[in-house]
């Protein structure tokens, strides 16, 4: 997935029926100087390597991770991101797969000996070229690393047919079980949308979900789609009310794509939560028995996905301490009449990595310095999400409306966002290109696109939200503006949504989007800190909880409150929340892990700003921040 960071600095409140909870969205002071709209096509050199030569020198940095640098633990950070693969193993999967024939009708996968799996359907002159003289040709004319994801790196293979694949290494950040699912349902993701959806995606050319193939490595090698990112036409910051049609045909020109895309995503509604796979992918003969979804009349199509485990990110993200076994109870594949099951088991996997990790810390056997009491604050807010979990939203609330189509099974892709689409060079068509931990739950628990998401307070109108607007210096108004553009932004998308498929517009309710806060937390969790987060969103729907029970709106018939929060409590959770988001907004990088792209860093660190601290680590040396920042304000003075 690519990614940008940069932009103006901003806290943005969450304002809650009184209640206030703050998350710095932004970097900090020192990121503002990086242009992320500017640096798109901003990239490492290509790095080459010899394909028949593994002794080649450049062989090493062809697999060593270089896209930025942490500020803390750079070199651990690193090592984990390193792809190392075979690639003569690679030419030779490569070989046999290109010379299989594709059949004349849509087949089931076929496993290769060495354990690769092959899409044979998808081998067509269009996206591997036409070959002669197989056993002799050489397959491969070069492998270029390209882009260095989140999760995963990219590397372009060019095949001497002519025609260009991607070959897609992921980190090795989770553990191997986690890692297998997420490759085996994002290729049977991409399937279905394709096979069945007929939406426009790379096609898949075959996978291995683990080590045990010739690559040594899971991978995914799937069509490559040329062409510029969505992100290029996405203004999302420009000046204009929502009233405005030349300001809402500039932003329409990414959400109008995106909200087309995922009518298509909502149209299909399944018979179980979890997520997507190949019949053979799902092992257990219970969930192979159940039908994905119903009315499939297509003979080649019936048998070819089921449900499995659920792949989101959350239930796996963080849990490389945790075995196979501990985390099966928490993926399900749920029944569709249980939707709430899935906030108590995000809960319950979440419990079970904090839990682990504090009777290691506690044994003196955790590899790394654990702060155990807060380990056990967040235990306690997960232990508080799970009380209220299937409580939290009622699947057949009459005060709802359509609610039995909101707690349908439905798809839900987490990055869906310019930066993960391509419009394609020569016919201008927009392809989605990533699809990892995408799931299969209720739409009432899904969340908007990240990239108009908003959940600040909204500022409709500046003047008459905000007493004083006129009055306020530009940097205040600046920060009101800010909201107001995201306000905006996040009402055209519903809009968009809404004029697709109303029959789910009350998804947009302000009371639904309140009392799935908790969930939605929770799902963000990043670090120990963020349970703050979760444990607010909690606390706000105290004040309004007998009201939601006598309307109907959440799942029990108790008024009273399910958790007790003392005085006390409440007030050493505020004074707490107040230190985390200062110490958010005051941390240079905070809002990126301590991640700053690689063309920065090295600036920075010329500059002075970035130094090291003695121990492995990097540090601001602020004076030079400060002094830099001032230099720059009187150029643009001057420059006025």
């Amino acid at each position: 997935m690519l990614r940008s960071f940069g932009g103006r600095v901003s806290t943005v409140s969450r304002l809650v029926k009184g209640a206030q909870i703050s998350r710095n969205l932004g970097p900090s002071i020192l990121a503002i100087r990086y242009n992320s709209s500017s640096k798109l096509d901003s990239k490492p050199s290509e790095v080459f390597t010899k394909i028949s030569d593994s002794e080649d020198p450049q062989r090493n940095p062809f697999f060593q991770y270089s896209w930025g640098s942490w500020m803390k633990n750079d070199q651990i950070e690193r090592k984990r991101r390193e792809t190392k693969f075979s690639i003569e193993g690679f030419t030779s999967i490569l070989q046999e797969i290109c010379s299989k024939e594709n059949p004349s009708s849509v087949k089931a996968p076929t496993l290769l000996n060495d354990g690769t799996t092959v899409l044979s359907n998808n081998l067509t002159e269009d996206i591997i070229g036409k070959f002669t003289n197989i056993k002799g040709n050489a397959m491969v004319k070069s492998i270029a690393s390209i882009h260095e994801g989140k999760h995963n790196r990219i590397y372009k293979v060019t095949l001497s047919s002519g025609k260009d694949l991607v070959l897609r290494i992921p980190y090795p950040l989770e553990q191997q079980y986690s890692t297998a699912l997420m490759v085996k349902s994002e290729v049977a993701t991409l399937d279905f949308l394709d096979l069945k959806l007929g939406v426009k995606v790379p096609k898949v050319v075959a996978y291995g979900f683990d080590r045990d193939n010739a690559l040594k490595s899971p991978f995914i090698l799937m069509e490559h789609i040329e062409g510029e990112l969505l992100m290029k036409q996405w203004e999302p910051l420009v000046e204009g009310e929502v009233t405005d049609e030349a300001t809402k045909a500039t932003l329409n020109k990414v959400i109008n794509p995106i909200a087309d895309f995922y009518e298509k995503l909502l149209s299909v509604t399944f018979n179980r939560f979890g997520s997507l796979y190949f019949y053979n992918d799902v092992v257990d003969p219970k969930d192979q028995a159940v039908l994905p979804y119903d009315g499939e009349t297509d003979s080649s199509l019936v048998n070819r996905w089921r449900i499995g485990p659920i792949t989101e990110r959350i239930y796996h993200k963080n849990k490389s301490s945790l075995t196979k076994s501990h985390l099966q109870p928490y993926l399900g594949p749920w029944e569709k009449d249980a939707p709430l099951k899935l906030i108590k088991d995000v809960a319950g996997v979440q419990l079970e990595a904090l839990r682990h990790r504090l009777s290691l810390a506690e044994a003196g056997s955790s590899r790394i310095v654990e702060d155990t009491e807060l380990l056990k604050r967040a235990i306690k807010t997960f232990e508080n999400l799970k009380t209220v979990s299937e409580k939290l939203l009622s699947p057949t609330s009459s005060a709802i409306v359509n609610v039995d189509d909101l707690f349908k099974p439905r798809l839900f892709v987490p990055d869906l966002d310019p930066l993960n689409v391509v419009v394609q060079k020569d016919s201008g068509t927009p392809y989605f290109v990533d699809f990892e931990n995408t799931s299969i739950k209720p739409f009432a628990l899904a969340s908007h696109p990240a990239f108009v998401a908003y959940q600040g307070a909204k500022v409709y109108d500046l003047e008459e939200d905000i007493p004083g607007y006129k009055d306020m210096d530009e940097v205040e108004q600046q920060q009101y503006q800010f909201m107001y553009y995201k306000t905006r932004n996040e009402r055209l998308w519903e809009v968009a949504l809404n004029e697709r498929r109303h029959d789910l517009i009350a998804v947009a309710s302000p009371h639904i989007k309140i009392l799935k806060s908790p969930y939605l937390q929770a799902v963000d969790f990043k670090q120990d800190k963020d349970y703050l987060y979760v444990e607010g969103a909690i606390v706000q729907l105290q004040a309004m909880w007998d009201a939601y029970v006598a309307n109907e709106l959440v799942n029990t018939t108790e008024s009273e409150f399910p958790i007790q929060y003392t005085a006390e409590f409440l007030d050493e959770y505020q004074s707490d929340l107040e230190t985390y988001q200062m110490e958010s907004v005051s941390t240079p990088f905070a809002a990126t892990g301590g991640w700053v792209p690689q063309d920065m860093f090295n600036n920075l660190k010329d500059q002075g700003i970035i130094v090291e601290d003695g121990n492995g680590n990097y540090k601001i040396e602020t004076e030079k921040a400060l002094e830099q920042t001032e230099e720059e304000k009187m150029e643009a003075e001057n420059k006025k």
